[in-house]
């Protein structure tokens, strides 16, 4: 149980075989985080900014921690690429999450290093994918 994380071309489905094998390829396969409790703290805001007359905290049954699974997804669009490069280059220091056990906020600074190559990875391939008219999506679960 826990945070999960995706994001991919819209209608794209992820192939978790490969997702936990040693063929996994994130910028094909799709992107999965597993715990990212600052990237979740980041999209959340941003779904609430796509999403304004939504009250976000039904959806997730816990005060202030955003939306979850579904049809809840976060469009990703230059705006929002440019607001999470940011975010990534001072390692989310304004996305710190101050609640969500199963997010891993215990070890969040941790994630935010380890995915941090994977995060600018997700940046660069989402610049090409909407340069070519495609539509990003990144959706959660926990």
């Amino acid at each position: 149980m826990g945070l999960d994380q995706y994001a991919q071309k819209r209608n794209q489905e992820i192939d978790f075989k490969k997702v936990y094998s040693d063929k996994y390829n994130p910028a094909e396969d799709g992107f999965v985080w597993r715990k990212h409790a600052r990237l979740q703290v980041f999209m959340a805001r941003e779904y609430a900014k796509q999403n304004p007359k939504e009250d976000t905290d039904k959806h997730s049954g816990l005060n202030g921690l955003g939306f979850n699974g579904g049809d809840h997804k976060v469009i990703i669009t230059k705006d929002v690429l440019k607001r999470l490069e940011e975010a990534i280059k001072s390692n989310y220091y304004d996305y710190f999450a101050t609640d969500g056990f199963f997010w891993g906020q215990q070890f969040q600074e941790e994630q935010a290093k380890e995915y941090k190559k994977m995060d600018l990875q997700f940046v660069k391939w989402c610049k090409e994918a909407l340069k070519r008219g495609e539509v990003i999506e990144y959706s959660c679960s926990w």
